[in-house]
């Protein structure tokens, strides 16, 4: 059984009523408000057939008052003549009602709707850009896309309907009702309304019945569409290898596949939803017909008649809307519940609840004490790491991949949070910062450079938003960011397309360096900072490293000897563990690991064709550790 299958409605509504409806309840109720005075027009309709008509056709005497109010108001039309404009103008004036009061309801739940659309969209974003990275690795990005997108969509699509018919049909229903059990008190017809009463319950299963299916093909149709949006953005980032391994048709076809299976779950939907009316108006003709039956063998007169089969359709026109909000009601609870999942979503690196602040001169000295960290709680990916890097210093981290160069970073950042031990920064656990203070003493360099569509100024301006035009192009020069800007029309204010494209690997990362410079923070990681450099490139970049590196603390992670000869000190990581701690010239003299690395890099390096973007692993036999 599902989550959601074990909550009542109300649990799963009662979080967005309060958190999303109170802002816009003002506009909800002149929804409703208009709603109901257009629904209370539609019954002027049985009024006139019953009551207004035979008055008309001189079948049924005017009552007093009428004939008053045509003498004193209206002396220059006689009474027949005044009945029947009366009677004519009623019809118009019914539908001038009911279309203005219906227009403004739905107008009113539309903009409502979408209110409530735009701020659970800006919040799901904007929660996903807090919430810890350990959900982020849990979820894949087409599922919270489509929470974001498809799922919200349904959620304002479904509330602005239920909100509306929930209140509305059942006040017709009741309005009609009564006035339906009025007309077969005053004609003496109490079976033909227990006979309809009986027909009426039939509706019951019958809406549950289809509700239950709708729900189950609408869970399986969201999914697909969480594939699909997920296959489609895995397509769109992956185009080079797609396209030197020939993969479009392979990519092609599943994607037909998952669009037939949604297809195929749509129709489902749709099959079920649209069976519903037709059936519910087969048991309302099975009503009518009864009441024609009853009535004709009791000598209903033709006007009872016909105002009674109108109160009869204003009883089983809401009968049927409420069989297909009641349908609405348990897709938007399948909505609802995946919007609140994601917002409700446990933040594994929350805020301290009393954070210590630290100096805006903070050195940057980082303390592993004692730290072991896993990313699924089982498999150990640090183990019992203690080291301390003083302020100022160079610290190059050299191991195989999946040694956990990596995650070391990540805890200095606190990406994630540690099981066992602390990470200090200045004497003070991260765990005790507030974000934006941990995050202002920290810059960082990674291998894929996120480059947003924006100006290049805008994109070095990241680093800090502060800054101003000569700062920003400072900041380009010590990049060698100006060269690219040069060759670009408008300079700095040159518009990146989506992720740099149009922008070589090695000049996405001199932007990002570029940022690390404006920056300026204490801790600098540089992860992978030149990998897409060619050596010329790199060359003519790492004195910008090395002038960017002095009096920072500084992580270097490098698979080019190059790059790691800038540190004064070199971390070798093996299996999750630090296995050597020195400059390069004692690691190399008493590291099997770090010499046998070393030489394979160095190999490398002395073959200017191959590049490599990988850090080295061990190949052949194994190599012991330090």
């Amino acid at each position: 059984m599902n989550r959601q299958s074990r909550k009542s409605k109300w649990e799963v509504f009662a979080p967005v009523l309060r958190r999303y409806l109170r802002p816009v309840l003002g506009t909800v109720i002149l929804a409703l408000v208009a709603g109901i005075i257009g629904a209370s027009a539609g019954f002027l309709l049985p009024l006139l057939l019953q009551d207004a008509f035979p008055i008309v056709f001189g079948q049924k005497p005017a009552p007093d008052w009428l004939l008053g109010l045509s003498a004193s108001c209206f002396p220059w039309l006689d009474t027949a003549e005044f009945l029947l404009w009366a009677a004519a103008l009623s019809i118009p004036l019914a539908m001038v009602l009911r279309g203005v009061g219906t227009y403004f309801n739905t107008y009113l739940l539309t903009l409502a709707g979408v209110r409530v659309l735009n701020r659970m969209r800006v919040e799901l974003f904007s929660h996903l850009q807090w919430i810890s990275f350990s959900y982020l690795d849990q979820n894949r990005r087409g599922d919270l896309m489509t929470k974001v997108m498809q799922y919200t969509q349904q959620v304002q699509g479904n509330m602005s309907i239920v909100l509306n018919d929930l209140v509305i049909q059942p006040l017709t229903l009741i309005a009609a009702s009564a006035y339906l059990i009025y007309s077969a008190v005053t004609s003496h017809e109490s079976a033909m309304l227990l006979g309809n009463l009986i027909i009426a319950a039939l509706f019951v299963p019958l809406v549950r019945f289809v509700g239950k299916r709708v729900v189950k093909q609408m869970k399986k149709m969201l999914i697909s569409f969480s594939v699909i949006t997920q296959t489609v953005e895995e397509t769109l980032s992956s185009q080079r290898e797609i396209r030197i391994f020939n993969l479009e048709e392979r990519q092609e076809s599943r994607l037909r596949s998952l669009i037939r299976l949604l297809n195929d779950q749509l129709m489902r939907v749709a099959a079920w939803q649209q069976g519903l009316s037709p059936a519910i108006e087969v048991v309302s003709s099975l009503a009518l017909a009864f009441a024609l039956y009853q009535g004709s063998s009791e000598n209903l007169t033709l006007e009872q008649f016909s105002a009674i089969a109108v109160a009869f359709y204003f009883c089983y026109d809401p009968l049927k809307k409420l069989g297909a909000v009641l349908n609405r009601c348990d897709m938007l609870a399948v909505a609802v519940d995946a919007v609140m999942e994601v917002l409700n979503a446990r933040d594994t690196t929350p805020e301290p609840e009393n954070p210590v602040a630290l100096p805006p001169d903070a050195p940057g000295a980082v303390v592993f004490d004692d730290v072991s960290f896993s990313y699924d709680g089982e498999t150990p990916v640090l183990r019992h790491i203690s080291v301390s890097v003083p302020a100022g210093q160079i610290v190059a981290l050299v191991g195989p991949s999946g040694s956990g160069k990596t995650t070391f970073i990540n805890l200095i950042c606190r990406f994630y949070d540690v099981q066992e031990g602390s990470v200090k920064l200045d004497g003070v656990d991260v765990r005790r910062l507030r974000r934006e203070d941990r995050t202002r003493h920290i810059g960082l360099v990674s291998q894929f450079s996120a480059l947003f569509r924006a100006s290049i100024r805008e994109n070095i301006r990241v680093g800090r938003p502060s800054a101003g035009d000569d700062e920003v192009e400072q900041a380009a020069r010590e990049a060698c960011v100006d060269e690219i800007a040069a060759s670009k029309p408008g300079g700095y204010d040159f518009v990146l397309a989506e992720g740099g494209a149009g922008l070589s690997g090695g000049q996405k990362q001199r932007v990002s360096i570029a940022r690390a410079f404006l920056k300026n923070a204490p801790v600098l990681i540089l992860d992978e900072a030149t990998s897409a450099l060619d050596m010329r490139s790199e060359a003519a970049i790492q004195s910008s490293l090395d002038k960017l590196a002095a009096g920072h603390t500084t992580f270097v992670i490098a698979h080019r000897f190059s790059t790691i000869r800038m540190a004064q000190r070199i971390l070798v990581f093996d299996q999750g563990r630090i296995v050597a701690d020195g400059s390069h010239d004692e690691l190399y003299a008493s590291c099997a690991l770090y010499r046998h690395l070393c030489d394979e890099q160095m190999r490398r390096e002395s073959q200017p064709e191959t590049q490599t973007e990988t850090q080295p692993e061990a190949h052949g036999e194994e190599v012991p550790a330090c």
